[in-house]
C-alpha cells in the first residue's frame, strides 16, 4: 500500500519534471559580480588641504599642504602587499610666515573599500629657526628633521577622497640626534586627494 502511494505520487509529478526539463535554460549571466575597487595603488595622487599647528610655540597658525603620491613600485599578492609603501613628496607652507617645510618619505596604505588609513615616515627640511628666543617661533635645532604621521580617509569615488591628517616634524633630540633644541611641530587638518 505504501509502495503504491509512492508510485502514484511520483507518477503524478513526472509530467511536472518533464515540463521543467523542456523549459528553456535560464538566461546566461554576464559573469561573476564584480565589485568596484576604490583604491588604485598604480595611480598617482595629488593631495592638498589646510592644517593647523596644534603644539609648540607656533600653535594656532594655519598651514597649506600640497603633496604628490607616486604609484606603488611593486606589488605582491595577499595581505603582505600593505607592507610595500608608496613614495610621497610635498610641502607645508605656514600662512603666518612661520616655519614651512618640504618633505619626502614612505607611505603605507591599509584599505577597507572606501575607508582607508595610512602611516608615513621620512625626512623634512625647514626654513624655521634652529634656536629662537622668540616665544612665537619654534626652536627646531637642526635644519633636517624626521617627518612622521598618518591619515584616516574616505574615498568618494575612484578619483576623489578626503582625509584627516596628523603631521609631525622634529629632530628626535636625545634619541635620534644631538641637535641643540627640539620643540617640534605637530599639525592636524583636512585634505582632499585626486587620483589619476
Amino acid at each position: 500500500m505504501l509502495l503504491r502511494g509512492l508510485l502514484l505520487a511520483l507518477g503524478s509529478s513526472l509530467p511536472v519534471i518533464a515540463y521543467a526539463a523542456d523549459a528553456p535554460p535560464p538566461a546566461a549571466s554576464s559573469g561573476p559580480e564584480t565589485s568596484i575597487s576604490f583604491y588604485n595603488p598604480a595611480a598617482f595622487e595629488l593631495r592638498g588641504g589646510f592644517l593647523d599647528t596644534i603644539s609648540g610655540r607656533e600653535g594656532g597658525t594655519p598651514d597649506f599642504d600640497g603633496e604628490l603620491v607616486f604609484p606603488k613600485f611593486a606589488s605582491v599578492p595577499g595581505w603582505q602587499d600593505v607592507l610595500i609603501p608608496r613614495l610621497h613628496v610635498g610641502g607645508m607652507d605656514n600662512l603666518d610666515g612661520r616655519t614651512s617645510y618640504a618633505y619626502a618619505g614612505a607611505l603605507w596604505t591599509v584599505n577597507f573599500d572606501r575607508i582607508f588609513t595610512e602611516a608615513f615616515i621620512g625626512g623634512a627640511v625647514h626654513n624655521g629657526q634652529l634656536v629662537s628666543t622668540d616665544p612665537n617661533e619654534a626652536s627646531l635645532g637642526c635644519r633636517e628633521l624626521y617627518h612622521v604621521g598618518g591619515n584616516l580617509g574616505y574615498r568618494f569615488s575612484q578619483s576623489w577622497s578626503a582625509m584627516v591628517t596628523l603631521d609631525h616634524v622634529s629632530n628626535g633630540r636625545g634619541v635620534l640626534s644631538n641637535c641643540p633644541a627640539n620643540s617640534g611641530l605637530t599639525l592636524v587638518g583636512l585634505r582632499v586627494g585626486y587620483a589619476f
